[in-house]
């Protein structure tokens, strides 16, 4: 970003600025830890390594959590901070597998079974439920291990093969 600067490329015990300032925006790497629990662990790379800033069970909580832990650990307010926050796939999920929809943040669909693929920019899965189509939902609203009913499976497979999806 013009004007900031990036904590990975600050030596350690180097000079944040003029008289120990930070720069007006300062750009922050973090990563997300998933937790056997299906909690959220939140990680950011400051002056001296990575620090663990903070946990949640909402992905809607990461950058927050990630924001403010930065700013903690560099003492600046949260609006001087900019994170690059990487969330991998969790380990419990993989692209294709059936899951069903939990959260009742999407009542159309929930309820519904649908096969999810793994979409790392918005933290969450592309799942596609036969008859409603493709949304996107947070790990937090999926069961990863759903009961299976035929026919529900076989009206699922036939609506991922006229989308032009294996099922």
């Amino acid at each position: 970003m013009a004007g900031g600067t990036t904590v990975e490329s600050l030596a350690p015990g180097g000079s944040w600025g003029e008289g120990g300032g930070m720069a007006e925006e300062t750009v922050v790497r973090a990563r997300v830890r998933h937790e056997p629990d299906r909690s959220y662990t939140v990680l950011v790379v400051g002056p001296a390594g990575e620090v663990e800033v903070g946990a949640t069970n909402e992905t809607g909580q990461l950058d927050r959590l990630a924001a403010e832990g930065a700013a903690r650990l560099l003492g600046v307010r949260p609006e001087q901070v900019a994170v690059e926050l990487v969330v991998p796939r969790p380990p419990y999920g993989r692209d294709g597998q059936l899951v069903r929809i939990t959260s009742r943040d999407v009542p159309e669909d929930h309820g519904a079974l649908g096969q999810a693929h793994w979409f790392g920019a918005e933290a969450a899965w592309f799942v596609t439920v036969a008859g409603s189509g493709t949304g996107v939902v947070a790990s937090e609203g999926l069961d990863f291990a759903p009961r299976v009913e035929q026919a529900e499976l076989a009206e699922l497979t036939d609506h991922l093969q006229r989308a032009g999806r294996r099922g």
